[in-house]
């Protein structure tokens, strides 16, 4: 596994390089960013959902089952 370098280029921007990849995330400007890019917490969400994502993935190729109106929703509620 690679590691994660994390860079600030300015704002509330914050960068995150793995391997030969740039994910970029910003705050809402109701947040005083800029809102270029995804919020970290969001983007964390999402990496959850799609871990989720891959392992449906995997248990219909390994099945042979078809991926056709297959899709997951990811609901956050904040308590």
């Amino acid at each position: 596994m690679d590691d994660v370098k994390v860079e600030f280029p300015g704002g509330k921007r914050v960068d995150a390089r793995i391997g030969g990849f740039c994910v970029r995330t910003d705050q809402p400007a109701s947040q005083g960013g800029e809102g270029s890019a995804p919020a970290p917490f969001d983007l964390f969400l999402a990496s959850m959902a799609t871990c989720a994502g891959i392992y449906v993935v995997g248990f219909c190729q390994a099945r042979g089952l078809s991926m056709d109106g297959i899709a997951l929703t990811q609901r956050a509620v904040v308590d």
